[in-house]
């Protein structure tokens, strides 16, 4: 399994449930992952912005996604992919 840090951009589909939101497809390049799995939900300051950080799984793979308030903007942060 391959592990990598990154700070990528990337399109998240994303159910809403009341004030919940979980993403439910990430497409990266031209690969597109279904997610199985929502592991962790957290949310931290990054100067005046509110992100979140999902921690996602996909059948054998693993991403951790952040997610800016501000600009609405999804990142791939780290993969765990075989």
């Amino acid at each position: 399994m391959q592990h990598q840090y990154l700070d990528e951009p990337v399109d998240v589909t994303v159910l809403f449930s009341g004030r919940r939101v979980r993403p439910i497809k990430v497409i990266w390049g031209r690969t597109v992952f279904v997610v199985d799995k929502l592991n962790l939900v957290h949310s931290a300051r990054e100067g005046l912005d509110k992100v979140f950080f999902f921690s996602v799984s996909s059948r054998d793979s693993f991403m951790q996604l952040r997610l800016n308030c501000k600009n609405l903007e999804w990142r791939l942060i780290e993969s765990f992919v075989p």
